[in-house]
């Protein structure tokens, strides 16, 4: 008889160790659980925001194996640096900058100027609260996770020291470890790319600035003995007998763009000003309060948006006194019509030039415009000069800006001028070897005829502070389109 096989049975002491070894690996993962909820809810409940007088930030914690910074300056970009070693990103938010209140930041009694001042009461009190708030929440969700996963109120104790244990760990091994000289090697994202060429800026650089901006009167007067001396040039149109436009472009924030504009007004008696955009040079809410830096000035001043100028440097210069915002529209100046277009990104809150694509869709709807306008236009502002490409004998003149680089030029009758940039570049001048002068141009037209009789165009280097003034005249074919030459661009656009 074949005996059945053993029934495989654990022995008593082989039995109590599996038991006890499930028990500690429960332990065990009710730890790592306890630990690990502790974690996720210092991330969760670590935001919070300070307001410090117009400026409102927000601080919070985001999960991560490797500690770092980011600083978000929204729509500019961020900065990001290894900080810390601590398992979570440090992260700074700009939330809010009241425009209204910014522009009393200069003055040192203001409420405002007062309130950043005293930084650290508001975020002393913001930081002790976050606290406070981190330590209940890390406890409570411990002693809840390891209560519900043991079932005993032991535990639940356990739980709320090792969810209390956590946010201590964390945060003390990112303050022990936190090191802000790592800033001195940042990361730069969107616009703020620009930052590492700034910063590398010598003291000498910026020293021959800020002499050039107190120059600015001086250079103004010298600039004024030369525009007495072009006016006795015999080509040179009595100051009676003509309307004086001031052209400026591409400001992008500049003190020194802002002072040459107020002084060219003044020194050539200027009846108006176009502005063919780029005032500012991220179009952020840093910015807005930039116009009130030299606006209104005492003479009509019109401006369109370049690619550097958001919805919110729009909105900014409509309440801005004394100033005509062209948007896709025609103005009237004395008797002359005016059509402004602003460049398309304008309409976006990233300064990234129109591609060549929407460029040309651009300008075929603005040579439309033109074409269908009466009565026709004398002058057309853009702000790419690829916005204007169909216009050569459309119209008598053509301003524009975007380029950096000063320029005029006559195609079919029509007078192309680039202003070039008045601020002398704004940021983007540093990524070049070359320095981008400060320049404007003013526009001479008779006033019986509507006729472009002559142009200064006006370059300043703000570092060798040495300045030019060049003046064009036009001949009789150049800068007022005639009746035939209209009827030959009409038929050529629709052919």
């Amino acid at each position: 008889m074949t005996p059945s096989p053993a029934t495989p049975s654990f022995a008593p002491g082989g039995r109590a160790a599996l038991i006890k070894g499930l028990r500690v690996l429960f332990t065990l993962v009710t730890i790592a659980a306890t630990v690990i909820a502790a974690y996720f809810a210092l991330i969760l409940s670590s935001s919070t925001e300070v307001a410090i007088g117009p400026v409102r930030v927000e601080f919070s914690l985001k999960p991560a194996l490797h500690g770092k910074s980011i600083v978000d300056l929204p729509p500019a970009g961020s900065i990001e640096a290894d900080t810390h070693t601590a398992p979570a990103v440090v992260n700074y938010s700009l939330k809010e900058i009241s425009v209204a209140d910014v522009g009393e930041l200069t003055d040192p009694g203001s409420p405002s100027r007062q309130a950043l001042d005293n930084w650290r009461d508001p975020v002393g009190a913001g930081v002790r609260s976050l606290i406070l708030r981190v330590a209940l929440v890390t406890v409570l969700v411990g002693a809840a996770v390891a209560g519900l996963l043991q079932r005993r109120w032991r535990w639940a104790l356990a739980g709320a020291a090792l969810g209390l244990f956590t946010a201590v760990a964390v945060g003390g091994m990112a303050y022990t470890s936190y090191d802000t000289s790592a800033f001195s090697e940042p990361r730069y994202e969107g616009g703020l790319t620009y930052a590492p060429e700034i910063l590398d800026f010598s003291q000498q650089t910026l020293a021959n600035l800020n002499s050039y901006e107190d120059r600015v009167p001086e250079i103004a007067d010298s600039l004024y003995r030369t525009v007495s001396a072009l006016h006795q040039i015999p080509q040179a149109p009595p100051e009676a007998d003509t309307i004086r436009v001031l052209h400026v472009s591409d400001m992008h924030s500049s003190a020194a763009g802002a002072d040459l504009t107020k002084s060219a007004v003044k020194l050539y008696n200027a009846d108006f000003v176009i502005d063919t955009g780029d005032l500012t040079d991220l179009g952020t809410s840093f910015e807005m309060g930039y116009p009130a830096t030299y606006l209104p000035l005492p003479v009509p001043y019109f401006w369109i948006g370049g690619n550097h100028d958001t919805p919110l440097v729009t909105r900014t210069m409509r309440e801005t006194p004394g100033v005509t915002v062209l948007g896709d529209e025609f103005k009237t100046a004395g008797d002359m019509v005016i059509g402004g277009f602003p460049d398309p990104a304008a309409l976006s809150i990233t300064p990234e030039p129109s591609s060549d694509v929407i460029q040309a869709k651009e300008a075929a709807r603005i040579a439309g415009l033109v074409d269908a306008q009466k009565p026709r236009p004398f002058m057309v502002a853009v702000h790419d000069p690829k916005q204007a490409v169909l216009l050569a004998g459309k119209v008598s003149v053509v301003v524009d800006g975007h380029t950096h680089r000063q320029g005029i030029t006559v195609d079919k009758g029509t007078v192309f001028l680039d202003a070039g940039s008045t601020g002398g570049g704004g940021f983007r001048s540093f990524n070049h070897d070359a320095e981008t002068p400060n320049t404007l141009q003013v526009l001479y037209i008779r006033k019986d005829s509507l006729k472009l009789v002559a142009v200064d165009s006006i370059s300043i280097s703000g570092f060798s502070q040495e300045f030019s003034v060049t003046r064009r005249v036009f001949g009789p074919d150049e800068g007022m389109v005639k009746e035939t030459q209209l009827q030959q661009a009409v038929s050529a656009g629709s052919g």
